[in-house]
């Protein structure tokens, strides 16, 4: 289906930013030699919005779990709610890493 598609392209967009944005803040590499993906499906006022937060990998993790509750609700993607709660625990587990290491 078209939609299970777009759902997949724009977590895996939204996958590559929180990576890049997580990176951001723990290396000391120039920001710009960090890249992602793309921004394609992500609306210009969610990324001007993005740009100005101090807290990018939060937002965008954020922004990844309402795309999933948003596309499970709407039957987009069917995912057993075991599996469901994991991958929400999951990304947690991945923004309390950043934190330490930038701590």
């Amino acid at each position: 289906r078209e939609e299970v598609s777009r759902f997949q392209n724009l977590i895996v967009r939204l996958a590559s930013m929180l990576y890049c944005a997580a990176l951001q803040e723990i290396s000391d590499l120039d920001d710009a030699s960090l890249e992602v993906l793309s921004f394609d499906g992500i609306d210009r006022e969610s990324l001007q919005y993005l740009g100005t937060s101090s807290h990018k990998c939060e937002v965008l993790m954020q922004w990844m779990q309402q795309l999933v509750v948003d596309c499970q609700r709407n039957q987009i993607i069917d995912i057993p709610p075991p599996i469901l709660s994991r991958v929400f625990q999951e990304l947690t587990n991945g923004i309390v890493l950043s934190h330490k290491m930038r701590n």
